[in-house]
């Protein structure tokens, strides 16, 4: 009879001291002021594409007129460096990189300014070419992915 109890008692506690610690559970609502946005940006790029669908799933309205806040897509780069060789001077691994940055402008208010960059390793398998370009293709879909998610996320976070 006590073990419920004790179960019961341990979940209410860490509850409590999650709530008093200010844990908060990351959320993608987006902030009363920025449910209606312009979205600028080279609207053929799969992150305009990511960011304007993630927003629209989130009960963003997507307007093209003046007085409302800004999000600015821009800067998208990739890169690739060499990052190991093996021992007769092939390349073996590469460190691909993903940068961007986006703006929030809202009048009357500061525009905020948002770098976002990600690395990832990769092995080149000389044996397996297809699979290899396979690879790399798949680390920069996730790369751009993992920014359209992250632009939400911070924009979630916005304070003005």
């Amino acid at each position: 009879m006590g073990t419920p109890l004790i179960r019961w008692m341990a979940i209410v506690l860490m509850g409590l001291l999650l709530q008093a610690c200010g844990f908060q559970m990351r959320g993608t609502a987006i902030p009363p002021e920025l449910m209606t946005m312009k979205v600028v940006g080279d609207n053929k790029s799969d992150l305009y594409r990511l960011v304007t669908t993630r927003l629209k799933a989130a009960g963003v309205k997507l307007a093209d007129k003046e007085g409302i806040p800004v999000l600015t897509l821009s800067g998208v780069s990739s890169t690739s460096q060499v990052a190991s060789v093996d021992a007769i001077g092939q390349a073996r691994e590469y460190l691909l990189g993903y940068n961007t940055q986006f703006t929030v402008s809202m009048p009357g208010k500061p525009t905020q300014v948002f770098p976002i960059t990600f690395n990832r390793s990769f092995l080149n398998k000389p044996d397996a070419a297809l699979a290899s370009s396979r690879e790399q293709e798949q680390l920069g879909k996730e790369m751009q992915e993992q920014a359209a998610n992250l632009v939400i996320r911070q924009l979630s976070q916005l304070k003005f």
